[in-house]
């Protein structure tokens, strides 16, 4: 178990958005809250600009503790689902 899996699920989503948005290679971040997420987790999109996902983005979800649900092409760029991998704090 990671460290970061002790923090409440929202503030781990928060730093991974804070550390992985100032990413040239980004293009943009979006935080689900749990209620609106089929989960019931929070969960993160990430936009990312090419056609592979940056190995310095996976590690920024692992280190927040946070697990890649979805990763795949939209439109131009690929596109990250992560959540907190625990219910709503």
């Amino acid at each position: 178990m990671s460290d970061a899996q002790g923090y409440p699920s929202r503030s781990r989503c928060r730093t991974a958005i804070e550390r992985i948005g100032g990413r040239p290679d980004v293009i943009g971040t979006d935080l689900i809250p749990a209620a609106a997420d089929p989960t019931n987790q929070y969960t993160v999109e990430i936009a990312i600009e090419g056609d592979a996902i940056p190995a310095g983005v996976l590690r920024e979800l692992g280190q927040a503790g946070l697990d890649v649900r979805q990763a795949g092409p939209r439109a131009d760029w690929m596109v990250v689902v992560a959540t907190a991998g625990d219910p709503q704090c």
